[in-house]
């Protein structure tokens, strides 16, 4: 990619680009939100369909294919001034560091960014605090975020250091050739022992916040899961999403009976206690909370790293609350049979 002009005029930013070859092919929102990210996708969407993106000086869809050396313009809003990320002093795991990138580990409870009336105490301002160079692509709030898990959704996440980094990663997640893994408890046992779940999901016209199956208008996405241990009301899963939208494992297993356990919002109960197996009479001296979040956790990441030009794979073992449910389950509502 070459970057040929920014210039600021009548409200707008003109960005013009030179398509290099490795983004030919790429439809046209998707190679702008790469370039663009402070602009959401659907933004540039409706930025290339009211004419104010052009390919060789000529107006086309969001859908076109971008190919070696046409030059795109986009006429775009400038980006907010953005406060200062503060950086704090908040302990993280980092798996690997090198000079393009670097992995951490994520504990549940931690948000990824600021955002949504938040300035603090996320996992940005953790890196600013504990890592010099972070690429700045995904502007001053997001140093070096390439992709997100959830608020409760513990597990591996890499960062970009660089902005080639960033731009090569960012790519491999539009184009979903990243691997990701999850590992997953849910309430109730499936009737099969593994499935591809595809229902197509949208915002709810209800609650904004929260993601529908929706058959007539929703995104296509898709989810393969396989079922690693059965409990007497529980399952313990293995799930390989290969679109990446928001919420898509939790809806998903909702969407098939199976909520995933203490999903506070697709769910059926915040947390779950010993006294919920039958193990122990509820507000007895051995009463405890086995764990009050998502049981959800990104296990095992493999990309193509953007320098070393192989793919590699990154991997985080279950968090404490997870293994001593899983323990729990054995214990107290275990199956004979399990798969590995």
């Amino acid at each position: 990619m070459t970057i040929l002009a920014a210039e600021a005029a009548s409200g707008t930013e003109s960005h013009t680009f030179e398509v290099a070859s490795p983004d030919v092919g790429q439809r046209l929102d998707v190679y702008l939100h790469i370039r663009l990210p402070d602009h959401s996708r659907a933004y540039l969407k409706d930025l290339v369909k009211a004419g104010q993106v052009t390919v060789d000086s000529k107006v086309v869809k969001p859908s076109h294919r971008v190919s070696l050396a046409e030059r795109v313009v986009a006429n775009v809003a400038p980006r907010a001034h953005e406060a200062r990320l503060k950086p704090q002093d908040i302990p993280i795991h980092i798996m690997h560091e090198d000079a393009s990138l670097l992995v951490v580990d994520k504990p549940a409870q931690l948000v990824v960014h600021p955002g949504n009336g938040r300035r603090d105490n996320t996992l940005a301002n953790a890196l600013a605090f504990h890592v010099s160079d972070l690429s700045d692509i995904g502007g001053g709030m997001r140093p070096g975020i390439v992709h997100r898990l959830d608020r409760d959704t513990s597990g591996v996440m890499v960062v970009a250091k660089t902005n080639q980094a960033h731009f090569a990663l960012a790519t491999q997640f539009q184009e979903r050739t990243t691997k990701k893994e999850y590992l997953v408890i849910v309430e109730g046992e499936p009737n099969l022992d593994g499935d591809v779940v595809t229902h197509p999901l949208g915002r709810s016209i209800h609650d904004r916040s929260k993601i529908v199956v929706d058959e007539g208008a929703g995104r296509p996405a898709e989810t393969r899961y396989e079922v690693l241990e059965r409990f007497n009301g529980f399952a313990y899963l293995r799930c390989s999403p290969k679109t990446g939208r928001t919420h898509q494992i939790r809806v998903h297993l909702r969407s098939i009976g199976h909520p995933v356990v203490c999903d506070s919002v697709y769910g059926k109960r915040a947390r779950l206690k010993l006294s919920d197996l039958g193990a122990v009479e509820s507000g007895s001296d051995c009463e405890r909370t086995l764990i009050e979040r998502q049981a959800l956790h990104a296990h095992r990441l493999s990309i193509f790293h953007p320098v070393e030009g192989r793919t590699v794979t990154y991997e985080s073992p279950l968090h404490d609350d997870m293994k001593g449910l899983l323990e729990a389950l054995r214990t107290h509502r275990g199956k004979a049979v399990r798969r590995t």
